[in-house]
């Protein structure tokens, strides 16, 4: 038996709207990759931003006098990048509470922070 030529391949309707899937599982791909991005850079900023509060945190407690009662701010560039250090000491009895908070320079809501107990009298 012979087959009538239309039945012989892919109409073109049928070409088109296999090709208008594939386009939009390609559109889906691409969102989902920069989505990926995005969050990559989010991690990363939020874990630099740690090292740096961890790092002012320790300077401040391990430093052979208490850190004094108050806030400061100061800039810091650590990883190629530019950071906001506030830090706030408040007294807690006989302690001190040493309190940093990091962000972006670029950004001021705090990307991390940090908070530790320093003993008044002596570090």
């Amino acid at each position: 038996m012979s087959r009538a030529p239309s039945d012989l391949g892919f109409s073109l309707i049928e070409a088109l709207v296999a090709l208008a899937v594939f386009a939009m599982a390609g559109v889906g791909l691409v969102q989902l990759q920069t989505h990926s991005l995005q969050t990559l850079s989010q991690v990363e900023t939020r874990a630099l931003a740690d090292i740096v509060a961890q790092n002012a945190l320790v300077e401040l407690v391990a430093g052979a006098v208490p850190p004094a009662p108050g806030q400061r701010a100061e800039a810091q560039t650590f990883a190629g990048r530019d950071w906001q250090i506030v830090t706030q000491v408040t007294p807690a009895g006989d302690m001190l509470r040493v309190s940093v908070a990091v962000s972006s320079a670029s950004d001021a809501t705090p990307a991390a922070r940090a908070h530790a107990f320093v003993a008044a009298g002596a570090s």
